[in-house]
């Protein structure tokens, strides 16, 4: 679960100290006669030792006229839209998290963020998903995980280069899952945000690792396997339910005559509903794009 709240801030998420040499990583090229479109999937916050990342992506960007992202990482740095998304994930005036959790579960919670010297008092007016983004950003800090991730890499480069830059979806349909994220299941969402904070170090490394190589079954085995056992509900809303909005975008994207270089969070690619899948499912062929 724990991963899962990254991902959906995500996004998603991943460390190693020392990588290992793989012979494939999360990059894949989508086609269809001789219509090219590359698929990649991401980590949106790493480490300094991340960098530099595997050469693929920096190849299929040089050779790609147009980069796309999940939503428009521009707008989302406008302080318009910062004011926007606190005003819609902290609770009406009268109504706290508090209210929606157990009493053990808010002393967990409270005990935490007291030893992070944090006053409860700015917690409990916040939304629960607002909440686990916290909880995660905090544990990421912790691990060093503080330089940017694949999508802003690439979305800087992209503005340097000037390349044609475009979004798969709004950033109010993006808010619009975060918002809801943990509502009506808000005291099962904390409380499992705090236990899998336990392991929170071994979870990210196994999943940076299973995301550098590009392993689809290690990914869909880490992370998204409990994510449809425990929490089918969220699974549907923040990876499928997408998935197939995004779908006939890339498709569109397949057929355009210009090469095209489609990053997302790589949860969304793993699974028998992630894109990968759904593209196969359609004819593509998907291949691991290797150099």
């Amino acid at each position: 679960m724990k991963s899962l709240i990254l991902k959906c801030c995500v996004s998603v998420v991943i460390l190693i100290i020392s990588l290992p040499v793989f012979a494939q990583t999360s990059l894949w090229q989508i086609s269809k006669g001789d219509k090219i479109l590359y698929l990649g999937g991401t980590i949106h916050i790493l480490g300094e030792e991340d960098y530099p990342l595997p050469e693929e992506f920096q190849y299929a960007f040089q050779k790609s006229k147009k980069i796309v992202f999940e939503t428009d990482i521009a707008k989302a740095k406008e302080p318009e839209f910062s004011q926007k998304m606190m005003q819609q994930m902290i609770y009406p005036a009268g109504e706290t998290l508090k209210d929606s959790l157990s009493e053990s579960t808010y002393q967990r919670l409270e005990k935490y963020f007291s030893d992070k010297m944090v006053p409860m008092e700015k917690i409990d007016i916040m939304k629960p998903g607002m909440v686990s983004i916290m909880l995660s950003v905090m544990e990421f800090q912790r691990m060093g995980m503080v330089s940017v991730g694949v999508d802003e890499h690439f979305w800087q480069l992209a503005k340097q280069d000037g390349k044609t830059i475009g979004f798969l979806e709004s950033l109010d349909e993006q808010l619009s899952f975060l918002v809801n994220m943990g509502i009506g299941n808000e005291n099962e969402l904390i409380l499992n945000t705090l236990n899998d904070l336990k392991d929170v170090t071994s979870m990210i490394n196994s999943l940076r690792a299973a995301w550098r190589s590009g392993n689809e079954l290690e990914m869909k085995k880490i992370v998204l396997q409990s994510m449809i056992d425990d929490y089918p509900k969220l699974y549907q809303n923040m990876l499928v339910v997408r998935n197939n909005n995004w779908l006939p975008h890339i498709e569109e994207m397949i057929e355009d005559e210009a090469e095209t270089l489609v990053l997302v969070g790589a949860l969304h690619l793993v699974g028998d509903d992630g894109l990968l899948q759904l593209l196969r499912n359609k004819g593509y062929e998907v291949e691991h794009y290797l150099l």
